[in-house]
């Protein structure tokens, strides 16, 4: 993984107080104070679980035909974020991997109880709390439906949730349920390296050894993540506001969702934070493309570039499909410095768990120390707990 700031002109020089501010960040995060057990794999997954996590997926990989991930936030979009990624775009590969309970669409639901009909299935509900309203909803119609249909269905249904209490763990116990840990100190958009996106991916088929050993390999990479976090600070100052996370390669669509939600409820607290939108090229270049070249001067971009792909030759260019990619995207960034509109790549080797697994960990650790150095606490989420509260008053009148 490298990091090109070449387009990117605010890429100035640590002052001395961003050098003392970033020491104490760095002392801070190795003291490892409350929602940092994900800065070591050991802490985000024992060796135990990481066991059973591999039995349970060679039994669900043999035993179902559609296995359903339920969850919202973190508790899904690490997991579709490696399997996308990693997948083919058109696999027939068994188990078929779906998600649900990220929104609250009946339509949805009903047409996915339909399409489950007659198949064999697997469910993994996640959420630590047990308590948030959409996948609550959903698990409970799966789970009846899961019932109704199978009579092993204990056995195909596993819960992943709090190791120590909540509801949903007081009723898989109750159910004589599967139930996988999320440790206490991880909040759900840190968690693909837990069971939370450890199970899905297992069950896809991707080797999450090596996704940890990629995760492993940027424990001690501050200064990338560091310099990503300040650049995005100084960016910020001088009034670009809205980050673009832009990818070139399709299979990227889901990474950049998680990117999004890891970097805006992290930061986006207290009147300050980034906004980061999803920018898939080449398709935006003829829409949204227009805005970046000429609009308003708020946006900057992170540009995330696979290297090496499959490829097709294009002989009346005489280069192929992937080196015209790779020509379109260093021309617009090109396009961009022209008119002051700062580009930071961050280039891939190719789309392997390993490398992922990397990319991952670099943005929970930049995300964490661009709260810092917002002086936001980078583990909460305030904000998202203001719609629940209403939401949860409107329902106890009509209850």
């Amino acid at each position: 993984m490298r990091l090109n700031f070449n387009y990117a002109k605010e890429s100035l020089p640590i002052s001395l107080e961003e050098r003392e501010k970033l020491a104490e960040i760095k002392e801070r995060l190795e003291k490892k104070e409350a929602m940092l057990d994900w800065l070591d794999i050991g802490t985000c997954v024992s060796q135990e679980t990481l066991i059973q996590i591999e039995e349970l997926s060679k039994k669900i990989r043999s035993s179902c035909e559609l296995f359903l991930v339920i969850g919202i936030g973190g508790s899904y979009l690490g997991s579709k974020a490696v399997i996308d990624g990693i997948r083919p775009y058109f696999s027939e590969e068994k188990p078929e991997i779906l998600f649900a309970g990220y929104q609250l669409s009946a339509s949805y639901l009903v047409h996915l109880l339909e399409y489950m009909k007659g198949k064999k299935v697997c469910v993994n509900m996640i959420s630590k709390s047990g308590g948030t309203l959409e996948p609550s909803i959903t698990y409970q119609k799966i789970y009846q439906y899961m019932k109704e249909n199978f009579q092993d269905y204990q056995e195909r249904v596993i819960i992943t949730t709090s190791p120590h209490q909540g509801k949903l763990r007081d009723l898989a116990i109750q159910e004589n349920l599967t139930i996988l840990p999320i440790p206490e100190q991880i909040g759900g958009r840190y968690s693909v390296f837990t069971p939370v996106g450890l199970l899905p991916i297992a069950v896809s088929g991707i080797d999450i050894h090596q996704l940890l050993e990629g995760a492993k390999s940027e424990r001690n990479c501050f200064d990338d993540s560091m310099q990503y976090a300040l650049v995005r600070k100084h960016l910020e100052e001088s009034g670009r506001v809205v980050e673009a996370i832009t990818f070139y390669e399709e299979k990227l669509s889901s990474l950049a969702s998680w990117i999004q939600q890891i970097l805006a409820e992290t930061q986006g607290k207290e009147g300050k934070g980034i906004l980061p939108i999803i920018n898939p090229n080449t398709t935006n270049l003829h829409s949204i493309g227009q805005y970046l070249q000429e609009g308003r001067p708020i946006v900057f971009e992170t540009v995330i570039q696979v290297e090496k792909t499959e490829d097709i030759p294009l002989k009346e260019y005489k280069i192929t499909m992937n080196e015209l990619n790779h020509l379109v995207l260093n021309q617009v960034a090109i396009a961009h410095k022209q008119v002051a509109l700062p580009s930071i790549i961050i280039t891939l080797e190719e789309l392997t768990p390993y490398e992922i697994g990397k990319l991952l960990y670099f943005f929970q650790l930049s995300a964490a120390i661009g709260g810092y150095l917002l002086e936001v606490n980078p583990f909460n989420q305030p904000g998202v707990e203001a719609y629940k509260q209403l939401v949860n008053q409107e329902l106890l009148k009509s209850g």
